[in-house]
């Protein structure tokens, strides 16, 4: 499949003329250096379905793209598009080793060698699903599935003592007394005379599965890494596990990330545990994924879908609530991203959105933005003193405003973003170097200077400026 007009000019851009395989390496300052050009990654996890869409996608600046097999990569390729793949479990070795090493050889030896493909990927959140799986079983199926057992009984007797039981289980859940719930559960079953479905699977063992699981996919790293030197391994979280936990697993891969999805801000979503729950959640990830692996890039999966989208069993009226992110609210999470040091975003739940919905054309609007900054993306981080501040105001301000310098063709750009919910009067202090230097942002067109070491510039709660030297 080839698209015309897009694949020549994107295939020189990337590379991907050459018949060899991609190679992808990071600069010193985690930036991806892909066939030896600086670039910051704009991904998507939706494959997509046709031939225009694929089009579409790869005309606004999306570069990389999840991909499952061989065809996939050649209609990428054909695109001007570099894809990713995922080992699945075949990385973790701490079981089926000879089985699954000889499968990470074939996907080397054949995939590893095409030039689209760019990097490889570990299973999808593989550290929170040691523990959400127990979690959905021991909180949601089970009970369900013994209450059943317990509503069909004919001794009334027996089905009061086992529903006190399931009572005293649920409690010592909340409690966190995880053991003795799970215990109390296992008795369940032998009292109606039947074994458990998932026998030993809980959360009082969860931290026992995640250490196996963490040392078969460090074993599983080190022989990928060996097979295939050219392509680095990425791994995503979910958003949750503390930094010690994510520092073990991080071994395993050479990028990190996390998906968080925090649109809209409800009760209902949760999607961060965190104090901060607004859309600046992205960015308090960002930080906790770079302090669970210093030194390694970071790629951000954000919001490509509203909850109501993937939750079909809730009314109409909840789904509606469960929106999708508007064009602003995008725009913000991914340059919050930037500002907290992400070298890489990628969209996930895209797959479930119309391809003529506002969505979709918002973040393609906003890929077409971020393709137009590559040179700044991409660049080196301005070394200067700058400091980010705002006047006094009314509110709060927990969180305020960030700023980050970069250094494109000896010129220094900044990408402000406010976190606050309200407008503030944002101060950049420590531009003695760059007096009278003017300045625009790329979207308003709003002009400001520096004037006796200081840029000032409104800025309303929770948004962007790019500030470009005139």
């Amino acid at each position: 499949m080839r698209i015309k007009g897009v694949s020549l000019v994107l295939g020189l851009w990337l590379g991907l003329g050459a018949a060899h395989a991609a190679t992808l390496k990071i600069a010193p300052d985690r930036m991806a250096v892909a066939n030896g050009e600086r670039t910051f990654i704009l991904g998507l996890y939706e494959y997509p379905k046709t031939p225009e869409t694929l089009q579409q996608a790869a005309e606004a600046g999306f570069n990389l793209i999840n991909v499952s097999d061989e065809r996939g990569l050649d209609a990428l390729s054909a695109a001007g598009i570099w894809g990713w793949m995922n080992t699945g479990m075949n990385l973790d070795l701490s079981e089926s080793t000879a089985e699954r090493t000889a499968a990470l050889g074939k996907m080397v030896g054949t995939a590893g060698k095409h030039s689209a493909l760019l990097v490889w990927e570990v299973p999808d959140e593989a550290l929170w699903n040691c523990w959400y799986g127990a979690q959905q079983w021991r909180w949601g199926e089970e009970p369900k599935q013994l209450r059943a057992l317990i509503d069909a009984l004919t001794d009334k007797a027996l089905a009061e003592s086992l529903n006190a039981d399931l009572a005293q289980s649920r409690t010592l859940r909340s409690n966190g007394e995880w053991a003795a719930a799970e215990q109390l559960a296992d008795g369940i079953w032998q009292k109606l005379g039947k074994t458990s479905p998932m026998p030993g699977y809980g959360l009082s063992n969860a931290a026992e599965r995640a250490a196996k699981m963490c040392g078969g996919m460090e074993a599983g790293y080190a022989r990928l890494r060996a097979l295939d030197p050219e392509h680095p391994v990425w791994m995503n979280h979910a958003p949750r596990n503390q930094i010690a936990q994510l520092a073990a697993f991080d071994r395993a891969a050479d990028i990190v990330g996390c998906d968080i999805y925090p649109v809209p801000f409800a009760p209902e979503v949760g999607h961060s545990d965190l104090a901060e729950r607004t859309a600046a959640a992205v960015g308090a990830y960002t930080d906790r994924m770079q302090e669970a692996a210093p030194g390694k890039p970071v790629w951000m999966v954000l919001q490509g879908f509203g909850w109501g989208d993937i939750q079909p069993e809730k009314s109409e009226a909840e789904r509606k609530k469960l929106r999708r992110p508007t064009l602003e609210e995008s725009r913000f999470m991914a340059y919050d991203a930037i500002v907290h040091g992400a070298r890489g975003l990628l969209y996930w739940g895209t797959a479930y959105i119309e391809k003529d919905s506002t969505l979709w054309a918002d973040l393609l609007t906003l890929a077409r933005e971020l393709k137009g900054l590559q040179p700044v993306l991409s660049a080196e981080d301005a070394q200067l003193p700058v400091s980010a501040g705002f006047e006094p105001t009314l509110g709060s301000v927990d969180r305020g405003i960030r700023v980050l310098p970069k250094s494109v063709g000896g010129k220094v750009w900044f990408i402000v973003v406010n976190e606050f919910t309200d407008a503030l009067q944002c101060r950049l202090t420590g531009l003695a170097s760059l007096e009278g230097a003017q300045y625009a942002d790329t979207q308003t067109g709003r002009q400001c200077a520096v004037a006796g070491g200081l840029l000032r510039l409104p800025i309303r709660g929770q948004s962007v400026q790019v500030l470009r030297p005139e």
